[in-house]
């Protein structure tokens, strides 16, 4: 499946909605979402339900963003992780390091507002 992935700002948070494959071929353009989306100054939640594989590299760009978040006295909060997300974290060992929550909330209002 093709990877996408769009942020949305809040007040007080960003949400980085991402669905597809999270591998070598995405890993970059996954960072450069990130990095284009979120500066560090809120807290993150990613989306991963609509993640149908993650790779090494794709978790390579989690752990480097919960690094990042920690260095800025932030959290990321993976919401809603779809089963390939799990299984990466449980075998890599790090799923204990990443706070999981339920699915985001639809808002119903403007991101921006």
């Amino acid at each position: 499946m093709e990877f996408s992935c769009t942020a949305e700002q809040f007040a007080d948070h960003v949400v980085l909605t991402v669905a597809g494959d999270v591998d070598l071929a995405a890993h970059a353009r996954f960072e450069s979402e990130i990095e284009q989306g979120w500066d560090g100054s809120t807290d993150l939640r990613i989306d991963c339900s609509g993640i149908t594989f993650l790779d090494s590299m794709g978790l390579r760009v989690l752990v480097h963003t919960l690094q990042r978040a920690t260095a800025n006295d932030r959290t990321i909060t993976l919401a809603a992780p779809s089963q390939p997300v799990l299984r990466v974290l449980e075998l890599a060992g790090v799923k204990d390091l990443f706070p999981l929550t339920g699915p985001v909330p639809d808002t119903g209002r403007d991101p921006a507002a």
